[in-house]
């Protein structure tokens, strides 16, 4: 009897990228997007590639996942104004039991896409009368 053939890491890649919903998807390239930013290769990239957006300063998130600058900027918010992740969570709309912000500052953890919005609303309010 033969060995049945292990998958390559590009097969299960593929077969992974069609069982993904749109959204998944759209975090991925999202993801490496922001990698590729990350590590400078900008330059290598061909002319009818997509530019950067001007906005990229603003972006707070990889994905579902708060970048370490955003995590330290909503850090600094919650100390000058004395809120725990859970306050910050109900000025968000969002229920204060909700741990997901403090696992997403502590160990970085996914957040839904909808806190990841809220919060970037948020930054920006409190950095500016900040």
């Amino acid at each position: 009897m033969s060995k049945k053939e292990k998958p390559s890491p590009l097969k299960k890649l593929l077969k992974a990228w069609t069982s993904a919903d749109p959204e998944e998807r759209q975090a991925f390239l999202d993801l490496v997007s922001a990698g590729a930013r990350a590590a400078g290769s900008t330059a290598d990239k061909p002319l009818g590639a997509e530019p950067v957006p001007e906005d990229a300063a603003a972006l707070i998130a990889n994905g579902r996942y708060l970048l370490p600058s955003t995590i330290e900027r909503i850090e600094s918010v919650m100390r000058a104004r004395k809120l725990s992740p859970s306050g910050v969570m109900a000025e968000l709309g969002f229920s204060s039991r909700d741990a997901s912000l403090t696992r997403a500052l502590a160990m970085k953890a996914s957040l839904r896409l909808s806190v990841i919005a809220a919060l970037a609303e948020w930054l920006a309010a409190h950095e500016k009368h900040g």
